[in-house]
């Protein structure tokens, strides 16, 4: 099996997996959260209940927001800043409104374009660069993805709607 082989298929398997969790997870919250509370109820006196808002320190409370790691830091579908013309060898859509890097191998950038107007472009400027199609995922009007090699790179351009425009996230591999 190829090395581009061997990567697609992580890269399909990673997408269906995140795909799953991210519908699955709220749904096992929500059962948790509510499973807690039932317990709690059923099994805290009363007078133990009364209690617990004065048992615990302000500061506590303060303290735990910021606890929680800032997942603003990886919002692709979400991204801030002036777009760049080309990120890594790999063009940006002139149309891009706003764009963002994220670490070192994913850029994602906001566009007034649909998803057949940006396969259409990708299609056409990666080839002229040398890349190579390797699957895509059908393009509807909610979005889709592409795949492309070159080498040993890999390049992953995801489409989703979002508001009235479209995110495209570029990973590079």
């Amino acid at each position: 099996m190829t090395r581009v082989s061997k990567v697609l298929a992580l890269l399909v398997l990673l997408v269906f997996v995140l795909a799953c969790s991210f519908v699955t997870q709220p749904i096992k919250d929500v059962q948790n959260i509510a499973g807690t509370a039932e317990s709690l109820a059923t099994s805290l006196p009363i007078e133990t209940l009364q209690a617990l808002p004065s048992a615990i320190p302000v500061e506590t409370l303060q303290a735990l927001p910021s606890s929680i790691p800032e997942l603003e830091n990886f919002n692709y579908f979400n991204p801030q800043g002036e777009p760049v013309p080309v990120w890594k060898d790999i063009p940006v859509m002139p149309e891009a409104t706003v764009g963002q890097e994220y670490e070192n191998s994913t850029y994602s950038f906001k566009v007034d374009a649909t998803p057949q107007e940006i396969r259409e472009y990708y299609d056409s400027q990666l080839t002229d660069l040398g890349w190579k199609s390797v699957f895509n995922l059908p393009i509807e009007s909610e979005g889709g993805l592409l795949s492309y090699s070159k080498g040993d790179n890999f390049l992953t351009v995801t489409i989703a709607k979002t508001d009235n425009l479209y995110v495209v996230v570029l990973t590079l591999v």
